[in-house]
């Protein structure tokens, strides 16, 4: 982003195909923190987590959830590791299930392909 001082609003979506599921991504840039919704509907928010980056002696990022009971804490997890990796704070919607394994995992790689990809 060109100006911090700034507020700006930048929206990447793409699809994913899983199988024979469609995944459904959207990333918005925000100054220094990104809102992640992903999902196999689209305009549905079942979660939300928010994850803090490390500051000061912590070595990992501070994560809670505002909306929903993911039992699983797929969208706490998945923003600890990326508040930590990027340093910058995440607000984290995934409405996938939490049955799959396998699909969180693909979740998480064509992520963070679109996260380098948008923050390079």
């Amino acid at each position: 982003m060109a100006n911090d001082n700034e507020p700006q609003f930048i929206i990447h979506q793409d699809t994913q195909m899983y199988i024979t599921e469609a995944i459904h991504f959207q990333l918005v840039q925000m100054n220094k923190s990104m809102f992640i919704w992903v999902g196999k509907q689209q305009s549905n928010m079942k979660d939300l987590s928010i994850a803090m980056p490390p500051t000061g002696s912590q070595s990992i990022a501070s994560v809670t959830t505002v909306l929903g009971q993911d039992i699983s804490e797929q969208s706490r997890n998945l923003g600890r590791r990326l508040g930590s990796k990027y340093q910058q704070q995440f607000f984290i919607s995934l409405d996938i299930g939490n049955q799959d394994e396998m699909l969180m995992a693909f979740v998480e790689k064509k992520l963070s392909e679109l996260i380098k990809k948008v923050l390079n």
